[in-house]
């Protein structure tokens, strides 16, 4: 797939899929996908809340967002920034892609992500 369809392509979708989360509540919709995790295991993944999350974002209420995913709103920014560097080629882009897209940072990322899991689901732990 060449460069100028993603440029197209994920706008489009990206803008697609934040009016979709703006217009509908993700607590009061039974058609939106729901985890497969968490209906096999009764454990939450660690982007469950997610879709309730991004609503609540869109809506202005981040308090309300970090009470349902405390992690994906944290991160959030962080992956849009390795989505930017990894699509634009721009002087920018460039400069940052050494820092955003390290190696360390990834691994960082990954070991707070299984972190996250892991406590999200520990006996008593309310995040």
């Amino acid at each position: 797939m060449s460069r100028r369809y993603l440029w197209i392509g994920v706008p489009v979708l990206l803008v697609g899929a934040l009016l979709l989360y703006y217009g509908v509540d993700p607590s009061h919709a039974d058609w939106l996908p729901r985890c497969w995790f968490h209906e096999w295991t009764g454990w939450q993944c660690p982007a469950c809340g997610g879709q309730r999350a991004l609503h609540s974002l869109l809506h202005g209420q981040v308090r309300e967002a970090l009470g349902y995913n405390l992690f994906l709103v944290v991160a959030v920014p962080y992956l849009l920034l390795v989505v930017w560097t990894s699509l634009d080629n721009g002087r920018v882009a460039r400069r940052w892609r050494p820092v955003v897209q390290h190696r360390w940072l990834a691994w960082a990322y990954c070991l707070l992500f299984m972190v996250w899991w892991v406590v999200r689901n520990l006996p008593g732990v309310k995040l």
